[in-house]
């Protein structure tokens, strides 16, 4: 309900429909698969809904890719990181090797190769912006250095704060990560749609984190637009260079807690 306003077809895919392609993302109706939902709800719930809460750049456009629900391919991620992206300015990644402190893996060929051209040539010549979710591994004891993607030099990786401003237990630290976004892991900090009925107020993990860090690129990509035209996550006419999106993050980022040890 509170995204409906917001959703954007256009950078809406579906890469694993039964029927064929199509711009329609919907997953199955389950909890399982509500997690891109919450992801798109933190950045672009629209403004005033009265229905779960307000997504920090609430004039955004949002679109979902559907990639994850079965066996996925090096293509497949190609496709979807290169998808009309002279269209869509940001791709929010919430997914990667499993968390579990023995695998590491990365992107293959093609998905490097999209990576690369989407940092160089999408937006218009811009570049799109990569913004990744450092993982869930800390508990075992998993190091986002084994990451891939978290560690490719076009992926902005973000990684998860408490309201202590201490390390998330779970948030996987590595040279990597830029920056931290403030997530709950006890207390119940961020409200979300569902793909059901209803709303979620406990919604932890980087892969919350992540698009946090996302709607903020998005206000900055929105003060800086040209013509007026405000939308911010899929829209082409935006002036941030991709390296300036990095910078950015780099410049305004501090350490919230400068004596734990947890930080680097």
């Amino acid at each position: 309900m509170d995204l409906k306003k917001n959703f954007e077809a256009f950078a809406s895919f579906d890469l694993r429909g039964s029927h064929g392609l199509s711009h329609d993302p919907m997953p199955l109706r389950d909890e399982e698969n509500g997690h891109g939902t919450k992801c798109a709800g933190e950045v672009a719930m629209e403004a005033n809904n009265s229905y779960c809460g307000v997504g920090i750049a609430f004039n955004a456009r949002v679109g979902g890719i559907r990639l994850l629900d079965g066996k996925v391919t090096d293509s497949m991620e190609a496709t979807s990181l290169t998808f009309n992206n002279d269209f869509i300015d940001m791709y929010v990644c919430c997914w990667g090797p499993r968390d579990d402190g023995q695998e590491m893996a990365g992107p293959g060929m093609l998905a490097q190769k999209a990576l690369r051209l989407g940092t160089q040539k999408g937006r218009g010549g811009k570049g799109s912006i990569f913004v990744w979710a450092s993982g869930n591994g800390g508990l075992m004891n998993d190091h986002c250095g084994a990451d891939g993607y978290v560690n490719s030099v076009f992926s902005i990786a973000i990684g998860a704060a408490t309201h202590t401003g201490k390390p998330a237990f779970f948030s996987e630290p590595c040279p990597a990560v830029m920056a931290v976004t403030l997530t709950g892991d006890a207390l119940p900090l961020v409200t979300v749609s569902n793909i059901g009925d209803g709303c979620v107020n406990h919604f932890a993990g980087t892969s919350s984190a992540a698009p946090i860090a996302a709607g903020i690129l998005a206000l900055v990509l929105e003060a800086n637009s040209v013509g007026g035209h405000g939308v911010c996550v899929c829209c082409s006419s935006l002036l941030l260079m991709s390296n300036g999106a990095r910078a950015l993050v780099l410049y305004l980022s501090c350490h919230a807690s400068p004596v734990s040890p947890a930080w680097p």
